[in-house]
């Protein structure tokens, strides 16, 4: 069971993920490490204070998507037993 963990935990921080929300396209991994920040939306470099809400509204998505997907993944592959 704990080399079966180990091995789901590898598999996870190998995952990648990528959120695109309010013109801003975020790429993280699987320990939520972003990747990539793209500013997909040339109007927010206009605004600074469009473009930190936007930033930060993207950011909490990519992290809350990254973690939605690894328990996706550990349920089906623990079976079920979290």
């Amino acid at each position: 069971m704990l080399q079966q963990a180990h091995a789901l935990q590898s598999k996870m921080q190998a995952m990648n993920f990528l959120h695109e929300e309010k013109g801003i396209k975020i790429a993280i991994n699987g320990k939520q490490d972003v990747q990539s920040i793209e500013i997909t939306d040339a109007n927010l470099l206009q605004d600074k204070e469009s473009l930190e809400r936007s930033l930060c509204s993207a950011v909490n998505g990519a992290i809350s998507k990254s973690q939605r997907e690894a328990a996706l993944s550990m349920s089906s592959e623990l079976g079920g037993l979290f």
